[in-house]
Order: C-alpha cells, then sequence, then structure tokens
C-alpha cells in the first residue's frame, strides 16, 4: 500500500496524513520517495505544511509519552547500523476475486525505532538470562518486529536454524542499536525470535491460506509488507508434500498439550520477577505458584491441570514451596501434574532455561564433585553496575542539595541570632558590619 501510494501521480494531502499516522512516515520520507516535480504544490501550500507539521509532532510526542518511563541510559556512539526498512509491519487488507480478507495489524514501535543513536534501553536479567522488568516487555516487542522482516528472518526458509546460522550476528548488531543487555541473554533472544518468526508464519497461513485455493489466486494474496518472491516460495511450500506432511505432524503435536500460556504477552519471567518483588522477603516464588498465577479460570472444570495442582498443593504444600532457593525439581507440584517436558524445555519457566541448567543435574565426570553456581555472567555485572552507578550519582545529587540546604538554613538561623545579639545591646550599626563581614568570611567553597 505504501508504495501504491508513493506511484501515485497526483499527491493527496489525505494521503500523506494516512502515511503520517499508520506507518510513521514524515513529510520528508514522502520528499525522499516521490519525484519533486510531482511535489511542487504541497510544498507552496502553506496551510498544508503546517496540517503536516501538526501531524507529525503529533505522531512524535506520543512516542516520547511512552518511553518517559523506561530505564534508558545514553552512552557513546556504536552499532549504528540502522534498520533501512522499519515501517508498519502490518498485514493489510487485500483483496482477490472479489473477496476481502482481514488481517491483523502487527506492533509497530515506532518510538525505539526512533530512539537517538546516543540512547539505548537497559534491560535486566534474572540468573538463567531471560529480561525481566518493563524495558524486558518492551525488547521482547521489538524482537516480534524484527521475526516479521523479510529482511532479517525471511519467511521462505523452512528451518529457523538456517536463518539463525546466517543472520544471528546481523540481528543482533540491530537490536543492540536500541537495547544494551547482558550477554547471556542472546540465547533468548534468538531463541525468542524464532518462536515469533514460526508464529507469524503460522498467523498468515491461518489468515491467507486454503489448501483447496489453487497457487495463482494464492500468490494474489500476498500482503503489501512482504516480498513478493518470498510469498511465492512459501506458498509452494505449503502446497507441496513436505509441507503438507510436516502440517499434519505439527497438528497431532498441538492436540498432545495439556495446557497453553494465557499469561498474555507477560513472560513466566518477568511474571516471577513481579511475585518475588511483591513478597515480603523478596523471595523467589516456586514454578508452580508463577503457573497458577498465569492460568486463571472463571469455571473450576475449565482447567484440569489448574485444578489437580491446587488439589496437589492442599495436600503438599512442600511440593510448592522455594526449598534453599530451588524453584523447580524433579518431582514437584507442576512435574507431578504436566508430566515430563519436552526436550530442552522447563514447565512454567518460559523460554531459555533447560532440565539439566534448572533441575542441576551433572554429567557422570562430575560425580561426587563439589561445583558451586555463580549468579550471572561478566556481562551481567556490568550492565547492573552501569544501572548502580546511575543511582549512586542520583543519590550523590541529591544529597549534596540536602546538605547545601543545612548549610544555608544553619547560617540564616546564626545570623537572625547575631542580629537578635546586637539588638538588645543596642550597637546595632557596628553589628551590622560585623554582620557583613561575618558572611563574607563565612561563604567559603565547600569541597
Amino acid at each position: 500500500m505504501v508504495q501504491r501510494e508513493m506511484d501515485k501521480d497526483e499527491i493527496c494531502f489525505f494521503n500523506l496524513i494516512e502515511l503520517i499516522e499508520e506507518y510513521g512516515y514524515t513529510s520528508v520520507d514522502y520528499v525522499y520517495y516521490k519525484r519533486r516535480d510531482g511535489l511542487v504544490a504541497i510544498q507552496w501550500d502553506s496551510d498544508v505544511m503546517q496540517m503536516l507539521e501538526e501531524n507529525e509532532s503529533k505522531r512524535k510526542g506520543k512516542g516520547a509519552q511512552r518511553k518517559s518511563s523506561l530505564n534508558v541510559i545514553q552512552i557513546k556512539e556504536q552499532y549504528y547500523n540502522e534498520v533501512d526498512q522499519h515501517h508498519d509491519n502490518t498485514i493489510q487488507q487485500t483483496q482477490g476475486d472479489g473477496n476481502n480478507v482481514i488481517k491483523r495489524k502487527g506492533t509497530v514501535l515506532t518510538h525505539v525505532w526512533d530512539l537517538p543513536k546516543d540512547k539505548r534501553i537497559l534491560v535486566k536479567c534474572n540468573q538463567l538470562g531471560q529480561p525481566i522488568g518493563k524495558e524486558g516487555g518492551l525488547l521482547g516487542q521489538f524482537l516480534g518486529t524484527i521475526a516479521r522482516n523479510g529482511g532479517y528472518c525471511p519467511i521462505d526458509v523452512n528451518d529457523w536454524r538456517k536463518i539463525k546460522k546466517d543472520s544471528a550476528e546481523t540481528i543482533l548488531q540491530c537490536i543492540q542499536t536500541k537495547f544494551l543487555y547482558p550477554r547471556s541473554c542472546e540465547k533468548w533472544i534468538l531463541k525468542s525470535i524464532g518462536r515469533d518468526w514460526r508464529k507469524y508464519k503460522s498467523i498468515l497461513k491461518k489468515k491467507l491460506f486454503s489448501p483447496k485455493k489453487k497457487r495463482s489466486y494464492l500468490y494474489k494474496l500476498c500482503p503489501d509488507d512482504i516480498d513478493e518472491d518470498q510469498w511465492k516460495s512459501l506458498v509452494k511450500y505449503w502446497k507441496s508434500s513436505e509441507g503438507k506432511a510436516l502440517s499434519e505432524k505439527n497438528k497431532l503435536s498441538c492436540q498432545m498439550k495439556k495446557t497453553t500460556h494465557s499469561g498474555g504477552t507477560k513472560s513466566f519471567a518477568r511474571w516471577s520477577e513481579d511475585m518475588r518483588q511483591g513478597d515480603p522477603i523478596k523471595k523467589q516464588p516456586h514454578r508452580a505458584q508463577v503457573y497458577l498465577a498465569t492460568h486463571k479460570k472463571r469455571v473450576k472444570e475449565a482447567n484440569h491441570p489448574v485444578v489437580q495442582l491446587e488439589n496437589l498443593i492442599e495436600k503438599q504444600p512442600e511440593l510448592a514451596q522455594n526449598c534453599e532457593g530451588r524453584v523447580a525439581w524433579e518431582g514437584d507440584a507442576l512435574h507431578q501434574v504436566l508430566g515430563e517436558e519436552k526436550s530442552g524445555q522447563v514447565h512454567g519457566m518460559g523460554l531459555l532455561p533447560i532440565p539439566k541448567q534448572v533441575y542441576g543435574r551433572t554429567t557422570r565426570q562430575f560425580k561426587d564433585i563439589n561445583i558451586a553456581t555463580i549468579e550471572g555472567s561478566s556481562a551481567d555485572v556490568d550492565t547492573h553496575l552501569l544501572e548502580e552507578i546511575q543511582q549512586l550519582k542520583e543519590h550523590a545529587r541529591k544529597q549534596d542539595k540536602v546538605i547545601d540546604e543545612l548549610i544555608n538554613k544553619k547560617r540564616h538561623n546564626e545570623n537572625e541570632e547575631l542580629i537578635k545579639e546586637l539588638t538588645a545591646h543596642g550597637d546595632f550599626q557596628t553589628g551590622h558590619a560585623n554582620l557583613q563581614n561575618h558572611v563574607v568570611h563565612s561563604n567559603r567553597k565547600r569541597v
């Protein structure tokens, strides 16, 4: 749709406004993409230009309000490999043979893409390398826009591992232009993008694909923000015997699911951290408690695993308690209800953690060997140090302000007492001179 508007011979003012409001474009972008002679009338119309500027300022103002509460720090300029296109990754309304197909809008995050080059959003991570806090949630949304960008994650590739092998470094460089995070978070980032990439392709197939339709018809349904060649390759794969076999296999796997994620866009890691912050002694909640908090039910029979879990915890509460810092182990409440985990995954703990990492399994080579666990990594420490330095600077500034106020108050009280004393002795003129001399000598710089 953007390209269609750009190629028009006659420019409508409302087309400009739509691109500003819906796609994040500015009038300068229009000048760049459109032939200059076609813009003469627009440029000379002061009323039109004024309205354009007002719409652009409103759009920028909204972005500034959203990022005002985030932890944004200023750093030296680095990683300036900005993305060439960060328009709205939106699935538009497409017409094919008279049928309208309504598609879902994607997250834009213009305020993140427009972040100044010398600023980064500071992301904290837990001990497992999962982002937490509001900044962690924003990072997760941003990764979704990357997953839907065909320049970084082509949809015609059948295996995420190939994209990861070819483009992981480029993807991470792009993210580093907006966020500052511990190195231990990189695994979670790539895993999250892979999940969102698969989910995006699933949404496209559900909304646009029909096995009964011919390829020529399906080719016409290509969304405007997707490369046409990539779309055709994807449709061919869906139509192939290999694609159909994989689809049937995935359907069977979905039917075997005992439960689904119902915590919204908030990850298990963020839920767990919020529950820990709400605890009086800041104790990390057991994964069973996090699971119950994210799987709230309206009808008791609607979610059988939740009912079973609540009954088990009521009978054996020790199976869902933080025991010596452990929030998950084999045979705990959630493990008994949901059974064995899928290879490389842990129930109720989100992306990244693996059974070996959480349950503390060790190889036979380290059997009976005393091994200690350290918290975080050097990169984690560096990120946390940056935040601590910021907090210390702010604390020092407030302390200096309080000290200055106390000194000024003390001087004022001393002057008041001196005036009263001199007035009582009747020697106010001499005292006034002494007072001035006292003030001059007392105005020494505090080191």
